[in-house]
């Protein structure tokens, strides 16, 4: 694979130098744990934390016969995913609005109007709640009243998820792929993207990155560095403060899923099915593992022992044969598949959350149809627990898990609470 290294690569040293340069940097400055260590209280991000990992930190799980504890109905699908912190659900709709939701409850504490559509998860930090839309704008939200902080216009629409940590504000900018080109023509945006760091307080610019093509990824942050995909097929890794480059890593392919950091590794996944590990101080590969799917958009929930990712495989109309979408397990240290279940969707969009014991995640078809999708509840070792179907295209959301219930949005316009 590719992989260009700033600090790696002088031109002035001899490659054992350059090794050996290398490897006393990487000393301490990377954490090599899982940086999720203790059962989480709430879900505030994107994959739960800035590390993106999906893991819920315990053993907290929903029981073999769930049941619904509330439904809340909007006036549009919900495609992106819910965030929870103190009481209450926070969730963006392609009715263009941001919901937040009375957690215990589901009675609506305030909804905000934005222009276009909402895909993206929100994110929440210190009372605010920060969220893109398709309007090409990023918006700061009072989390308690829903009233606007600040409001920022970019030059293309914002799909992904933000990350907020120490002050700033770290986001992906650009769409104009197949889920979202006719809204780019719409608004007759240029077909490329950036990577922003904003100042969290007022949404000043703090630097840019800009990319060849479009930025649909969520950072994962750490101390250390900024990790992001783009459809360039490149994984970045930038500098918190400065937005300089300090390695890329080329999947060869479109990066859609959002990284997740730990072990001192970052694992991401690329439009051609493969699941790639890559150190997180070097860039280089550490190992790539295929399902053998059409491609992956979902990002992967990492435990202490493994990887866990759903796919969407190959389906074509000169083949009757019909393959369904499958969940794997892969081994976190070498790739390793340990599991494969077979769904009866088609696709898996919807990226997993993990429990030390139990996993959660969405399935949705292209249109509307007859039955097979919902949510699947599956043992750490592959077993189906429990499926629950959820009505038109299915859910594409990915499960928020806190204080023993089950949060995500549907493609029937609903949100779901289930314990």
């Amino acid at each position: 694979m590719a992989n260009s290294n700033r600090r790696q690569f002088l031109a002035s040293l001899s490659t054992a130098a350059v090794t050996l340069a290398a490897g006393c940097q990487s000393l301490g400055t990377v954490r090599t744990e899982h940086p999720i260590s203790e059962p989480i209280t709430s879900w505030p991000t994107f994959r739960g934390s800035r590390y993106n990992t999906g893991y819920t930190g315990g053993p907290t799980a929903i029981g073999s016969s769930p049941s619904t504890k509330w439904t809340y109905e909007a006036d549009g699908p919900f495609w992106g995913s819910p965030v929870v912190v103190n009481g209450t659900v926070y969730i963006g709709s392609a009715d263009n609005s941001l919901y937040a939701l009375d957690a215990e409850t589901g009675a609506e504490e305030w909804t905000f109007p934005t222009q276009h559509r909402i895909e993206g998860t929100p994110a929440y930090r210190d009372g605010t709640v920060y969220v893109g839309s398709y309007d090409r704008h990023l918006y700061a939200v009072d989390a308690v009243d829903g009233t606007e902080q600040w409001s920022r216009a970019f030059g293309g629409l914002i799909r992904g998820s933000p990350t907020v940590w120490n002050g700033s504000v770290f986001v992906g900018v650009g769409c104009h792929n197949l889920a979202c080109a006719w809204y780019a023509d719409e608004t007759d945006v240029p077909e490329n993207g950036w990577i922003y760091s904003l100042d969290a307080a007022t949404g000043e610019t703090n630097w840019r990155y800009e990319v060849g093509t479009e930025v649909v990824s969520s950072p994962a942050v750490t101390d250390e560095y900024v990790y992001i995909g783009a459809s360039d097929g490149t994984l970045y890794a930038l500098t918190p403060a400065s937005g300089d480059i300090e390695w890329t890593y080329d999947t060869r392919d479109m990066i859609w899923s959002s990284p997740a950091v730990a072990y001192g590794t970052v694992y991401i996944t690329d439009w051609n099915g493969n699941v790639h590990a890559v150190d997180a101080e070097t860039g280089d590969q550490e190992w790539l593992a295929d399902t053998a799917g059409r491609y992956i958009s979902g990002s992967v929930a990492v435990d202490e022992e493994a990887v866990y990712i759903g796919h969407t495989p190959y389906n074509t109309l000169d083949d009757p044969t019909t393959n369904h979408a499958k969940i794997f397990r892969f081994d976190r240290t070498d790739g390793t598949e340990e599991w494969a279940f077979e769904t009866p969707a088609l696709e898996i969009g919807s990226s997993p959350v993990v429990t030390d014991e139990h996993l959660y995640v969405g399935s949705h078809r292209q249109t509307e149809g007859d039955n097979g999708v919902g949510v699947h509840a599956l043992t750490t070792d592959g077993d189906e627990e429990w499926f629950l179907e959820i009505g038109g295209r299915g859910v594409g959301s990915s499960p928020a898990l806190v204080d023993g219930a089950l949060y995500f949005g549907g493609t029937d316009a609903t949100v779901y609470a289930v314990e």
